[in-house]
């Protein structure tokens, strides 16, 4: 009896040892590297015109040299050409404005492959205003609304290839009022106002440029 429960118990054992390999060798967690969607490399020059804003002129060259450093963040070696404010470009190649004619225009001239352009919009602030219990001055703070629209063309043929958008909306520079009249701003460069709310847009803007990891399951 006792070498038959012993037989039984080591033809359990063998069973097993067969059977848990199998399952356990069925799938598996592995990290996998996602390609970015929209990528930048296969081409040679990326031409890019200086963004476009209703803010203050600053914020023009300070938005475009971020989204810049995202996307050559995101895909190092990528060769970017910077060919200055719309305005400029568009004259350069006799057109009025930015349409699939000029594009294939501005390819030709400047020998590009893709050509981005981008718009930064931010409101106008929203104050918050906030007396002070003494009721000797008062704090507002300002909050704003902003968005980043860009367009990504392919130069051959003038066609649109990838489009984005991103908003935020965040607290910017206080000010500061008292019972005399006097006001101070907390910031006087646009920089220092609205630097953050500019990078957190382009960061987000960029995202499909970035490659990600994912963890699935596999055979």
């Amino acid at each position: 009896m006792r070498q038959s429960t012993k037989l039984n118990c080591a033809a359990l054992i063998s069973v097993l040892a067969i059977i848990i390999p199998i399952f356990t060798g069925c799938s598996h967690t592995e990290k996998i590297l996602i390609p970015p969607k929209m990528d930048l490399r296969p081409y040679g020059i990326v031409g890019i015109i200086e963004f476009s804003t209703d803010a203050a002129s600053e914020m023009k060259q300070y938005a475009t040299q971020e989204y810049i450093h995202y996307v050559q963040a995101a895909q190092p070696g990528v060769k970017v050409l910077e060919l200055g404010g719309q305005d400029r470009v568009l004259k350069k190649v006799g057109k009025g404005q930015l349409d699939p004619e000029a594009v294939r225009a501005i390819g030709a001239a400047y020998q590009l492959d893709v050509l981005i352009f981008g718009h930064l919009s931010v409101s106008e602030p929203k104050p918050n205003v906030r007396l002070s219990s003494t009721w000797e001055s008062l704090r507002v703070g300002a909050d704003i609304e902003a968005s980043l629209m860009t367009k990504l063309w392919e130069t051959d043929s003038g066609v649109t290839l990838w489009t984005n958008s991103s908003s935020r909306r965040k607290s910017v520079a206080r000010l500061k009022a008292d019972t005399g009249g006097n006001v101070r701003f907390g910031a006087s460069d646009p920089k220092d106002s609205y630097g953050r709310l500019v990078r957190e847009l382009v960061y987000a803007n960029t995202t499909d440029f970035r490659s990600t990891y994912e963890y699935r399951k596999v055979k």
